[in-house]
């Protein structure tokens, strides 16, 4: 089989679904049968400001988002003047010339679609314009659309049948217009892939799915940026499995009902950032004291207060290793993929029963959010520590 690797980079204002385009692109390249790995940006703001989702997608085994982007989808000027420049020589461009002018690069392919106008007059759905761009560049690079009708109908098939309706039409629109006005003028296409099946996870969901299979029946938490969707999925998840799983008022009585649960004989976990980390140091201490198990996962964000809660930042090691009053051992530990957070995950919950102390968990934003397809791990060979 020929060789694929594609990099996907769509730029916009946050509000206009780019991550949520991101994600289904990613889905739907995954269950085709390729490798993916993602990378993503969004302001700090609740809404407004410049999004970004990268996708690489490729036939064989990847490590990285790449260094450069074969494919620029931008939504508005900003996402142009931001990320052009990364496009590698001869790269290609896709914009609505209502809302993007570009300059600067005579190199360029350039693919001209009316995004706005399409999901205006023809979709009638303004918030629909993510979904025509996806039909679009499935028609441009020969991507199954059946892939991404599927996964249209997990994600919004619970909003009604009229929403779905809606965006399974805007799909159909973007990729009629992509075949109708634009002529191929680039070499890509990604087609179907034949590998294996494969999980397709974010760093965060990764660990969840370890603490679960490690054992953990308990499950306290404060929502806080990158670490919140791990209190989220607990919350679906745990109950299935007879456990408990709370949102509870701060990060220190987050942590004080995890021990308090191991105290009581159940396996529990925690997860935060850097904020809610430097509330936990003196329960920190108390675990280590009491010598009673707890794990605590930590997705770092910039500091180094409150900080950039958005951005990617490994800023807590010496507070996780020597953060406390007096000696209090602790072990921690850093896994380097999405993977990896699976398996350390499990190994946390088993180094705190065998030290009956805490266990740190250091992730960063960029590994907690980005999504990777990983091999199907062999659960009959994961043996939980009791």
């Amino acid at each position: 089989m020929e060789k694929v690797d594609l990099v996907v980079r769509i730029g916009g204002e946050s509000g206009e679904g780019i991550i949520s385009a991101g994600e289904i692109l990613t889905m739907a390249c995954a269950r085709g049968g390729f490798n993916v790995f993602t990378f993503r940006s969004y302001p700090a703001e609740v809404r407004g400001g410049h999004s970004m989702f990268q996708m690489r997608a490729a036939n064989f085994p990847i490590f990285s988002a790449w260094d450069e982007v074969h494919i620029l989808v931008a939504l508005n000027q900003e996402a142009y003047d931001r990320h052009y420049r990364q496009l590698q020589k001869g790269g290609i461009l896709i914009y609505d010339p209502a809302e993007t002018q570009p300059h600067s690069r005579e190199d360029l392919l350039l693919y001209a679609a009316p995004f706005k106008d399409l999901t205006t007059n023809q979709v009638q759905a303004p918030q629909a314009k993510n979904i025509v761009v996806l039909g679009t560049i499935a028609e441009l690079f020969s991507m199954p659309i059946d892939k991404l009708q599927e996964i249209i109908r997990e994600k919004f098939g619970r909003k009604g049948q009229a929403v779905l309706e809606k965006d399974l039409f805007a799909l159909q629109v973007g990729a009629d217009y992509a075949r109708e006005h634009l002529q191929k003028k680039d070499p890509h296409q990604l087609g179907r892939g034949e590998g294996e099946p494969r999980l397709v996870l974010s760093g965060n969901m990764a660990i969840t799915l370890g603490a679960l299979m490690a054992g953990c029946r308990f499950f306290a938490g404060y929502p806080i940026t990158p670490a919140t969707d791990i209190l989220e999925t607990m919350m679906v998840e745990m109950p299935k499995l007879g456990g408990v799983s709370l949102q509870v008022e701060d990060e220190i009585s987050a942590l004080a009902m995890v021990i308090g649960a191991s105290f009581a004989g159940k396996k529990g976990m925690t997860a935060t950032s850097g904020p809610g980390l430097s509330l936990m140091t003196e329960l920190i201490g108390l675990a280590a004291m009491t010598e009673l198990p707890a794990v605590i996962i930590d997705v770092q964000r910039g500091g180094p207060a409150t900080g950039i809660p958005t951005k990617t930042e490994q800023g807590d090691l010496f507070a996780s290793v020597f953060g406390g009053h007096g000696d209090a051992p602790r072990v921690v530990l850093a896994p380097c993929t999405v993977e990896d957070c699976f398996y350390q995950t499990i190994r946390a919950f088993n180094l705190a029963e065998r030290t009956q102390g805490p266990v740190l968990v250091l992730s960063d934003q960029a590994l907690a959010q980005r999504v990777e397809t990983i091999s199907v791990p062999d659960f009959s060979q994961i043996q939980p520590r009791t």
